[in-house]
């Protein structure tokens, strides 16, 4: 077999190979007699009939079968030989079937996984934030339970901030409407800026139900409705009611509530800090995870195939639409997901590369107690751990999880940790990886 390979981009590659005839007569030849002993021909008994006559009746057909079945296994044969990993299913040529001196060639073109020579995993730097949970915390986060509770009473006297109104407007731009101008009975509540409405909340400070006002607003010039960029809106206001918010008292039908189920508030306290805990620990691990992570990328600049970077955008796309509120979908496209896209394909091309070469494995037992962890939160965690085992794509998805984080406890071990001390509310920050005073 002959095989020659050219290089034509980053991760574009032509290749073309030719089979000799002595791997694919003898097999034609082959298929033609098995078939001679069973096919009907009329004219003929069963088993009987001349191989010219099979020949003429079945050979083409035979022919593509076995030239097909050719294609593919000398394909991957070469492949092998190059030591291509494909990163896009294969174009293949076969006009040229018939090769004179050959018996079957052709061409094929597809994508490649990068080559990485060197893979830098040595002393990675990581910044571990050391914290617990302390009283003070668990006041806080009593605190925002009782902010979750909260009873609305309606009233008659101004609005406040921390006050809670329910408005309709009708908003233009100089005279015009525009996409979305029109807003129903929304809640709102002063002081949250839940809806970027820049100055709104201020202006309703004072505001009585049944009263109707009327503003202007200046959006930013970088507000992420294009839309509304720079442009100044003009608002009519009608305000359907003002309340008062009323924080339920902290004793023992809160702590009830909250599945406290003797509801002493002691016992309220240690749930709160064996959850906190729990979610402190998991925090600290994500942060380190992700910069380490993050420094494996930062030491070991690839490119990424477009083609995995565009499905992978397509599949990110395809989850938000699942989960994001209809209001956002407007402003969501593949395109919003592409840088995140190509970050994720980077890594997964390094940390495929990083378990190939160090023979990092999947332990059976840490695949089990993860899927036992997952169903433990189930009412019933039989069915689900079945469930899991039932279906091999599922417990893949497992196994995924376990995988990189075997890569991650693989990497930790060659890192350049340092530690620095925080607090839980700061571990809990979504900023990432540290806010510490020495990031600023």
């Amino acid at each position: 077999m002959q095989v020659s390979l050219e290089t034509t981009g980053p991760v574009d590659r032509r290749l073309t190979v030719g089979v000799p005839k002595e791997r694919i007569e003898p097999e034609i030849q082959k298929r033609l007699q098995k078939l001679s002993r069973t096919a009907k021909v009329n004219g003929f008994r069963p088993g009987k009939i001349p191989l010219r006559v099979v020949e003429q009746k079945f050979g083409e057909q035979l022919r593509y079968e076995v030239l097909t079945e050719v294609l593919q296994t000398s394909f991957q044969e070469a492949l092998q030989t190059e030591n291509l990993r494909l990163a896009s299913d294969p174009t293949f040529d076969v006009s040229d079937t018939e090769h004179p001196e050959l018996g079957f060639s052709y061409t094929a073109v597809f994508k490649v996984h990068p080559e990485i020579k060197n893979l830098m995993v040595e002393g990675i730097p990581v910044e571990k934030p050391v914290a617990s949970v302390c009283d003070a915390d668990i006041d806080t986060m009593i605190e925002k339970l009782r902010q979750q509770r909260v009873n609305w009473q309606e009233v008659n006297t101004p609005a406040t901030m921390g006050d809670r109104v329910f408005i309709s407007f009708d908003g233009t731009i100089d005279g015009q409407s525009f996409e979305g101008n029109q807003v129903k009975k929304l809640p709102l509540i002063l002081g949250k800026n839940e809806y970027q409405l820049p100055g709104l909340e201020e202006e309703l400070v004072g505001v009585v139900a049944g009263e109707h006002r009327e503003i202007d607003l200046t959006f930013s010039v970088d507000h992420k409705n294009p839309q509304l960029a720079s442009q100044t809106v003009h608002f009519k206001i009608q305000i359907h009611s003002v309340a008062n918010p009323q924080l339920p008292e902290i004793n023992v039908e809160f702590a009830k509530s909250l599945g406290v189920e003797d509801g002493s508030l002691e016992t309220l306290r240690r749930d709160a800090r064996d959850n906190m805990a729990r979610e402190l620990e998991y925090a600290i691990k994500t942060k380190v995870k992700q910069q380490i992570l993050d420094g494996l990328l930062a030491a070991n600049p690839i490119y990424a195939p477009e083609n995995l970077v565009a499905q992978e955008a397509e599949r990110l796309l395809k989850n938000a639409l699942n989960n994001l509120p209809k209001p956002a979908l407007k402003f969501v496209t593949v395109e919003t997901f592409k840088p995140d896209a190509e970050k994720r394909v980077k890594l997964g091309i390094l940390v495929s590369e990083l378990v190939k070469r160090n023979h990092i494995q999947v332990p059976p037992e840490q695949v089990r107690r993860m899927v036992e962890r997952i169903a433990s939160t189930y009412e019933d965690p039989d069915t689900l751990i079945n469930w899991y085992y039932a279906d091999q794509q599922r417990l893949s998805e497992i196994q995924s999880m376990v995988l990189e984080d075997q890569v991650v406890v693989w990497l930790l071990e060659r890192a350049q940790i340092s530690e620095w001390p925080s607090d839980f509310y700061t571990v809990m920050s979504p900023l990432s990886p540290a806010s510490h005073p020495l990031h600023g």
